[in-house]
């Protein structure tokens, strides 16, 4: 367990639990049935008692965030670590837990929320930050890629998925219909990462 950066998991840990404090704050004013899902439209289509709204997200989130990080640092020890998308990634799941933990409350409260729009604008968000970086990824050993084939993936991967996340963004501007396209070019855009990947690591060996 020595491998595991237990400084940064603890940190995000908290980070995620925070929101909590504002759930009790606001814990009369909320209704006893919150909404925890919607469809396109913005409609809600799913309920959750308050108090799995207020305190079971976040420790749910929690949960993930320990599964996400000692998966990633096993990995780490393995292969070696690509320090800045590491510290990117590290980052997702407690930003998101405080950025949809406010937007549930919030939307129950009564705030003017678009829920399309602020869920699509956070994948856009990633895909974008995640895009920016593969290509600056440091060459890790040990998957049987050279240095130049590694870049060439990389590079590639960085590009399409920076367009993704283009277009994610884009469609919270136009009509729900856009952000249904955009998910549904999440399976060709996976499909052609992985193709390219193959062959670019059969044709330069």
């Amino acid at each position: 367990m020595k491998s595991i950066r237990w400084k940064a998991l603890i940190i995000t840990s908290i980070v995620c639990l925070l929101p909590i404090l504002f759930g009790m704050a606001m814990w009369d004013k909320l209704p006893d049935a919150i909404a925890i899902h919607f469809d396109i439209n913005n409609n809600p289509d799913n309920f959750a008692g308050k108090g799995f709204a207020v305190f079971g997200l976040p420790c749910m989130m929690v949960i993930l965030q320990w599964i996400c990080c000692i998966t990633a640092d096993i990995n780490i020890k393995k292969h070696g670590r690509r320090i800045k998308l590491d510290e990117v990634t590290r980052w997702i799941i407690p930003v998101m837990c405080v950025i949809l933990y406010f937007v549930t409350l919030g939307y129950s409260l009564g705030w003017e929320l678009d829920i399309r729009r602020v869920a699509v604008g956070i994948v856009g968000v990633m895909l974008l930050v995640t895009g920016n970086y593969l290509p600056k990824l440091d060459y890790v050993k040990n998957y049987n890629l050279t240095t130049e084939q590694a870049r060439k993936i990389n590079r590639f991967l960085g590009f399409e998925t920076a367009i993704m996340g283009v277009l994610f963004i884009g469609s919270i501007f136009l009509p729900p219909v856009a952000s249904i396209v955009c998910l549904c070019l999440l399976v060709p855009y996976i499909i052609i990462g992985v193709l390219y990947g193959i062959k670019v690591g059969r044709s330069e060996k």
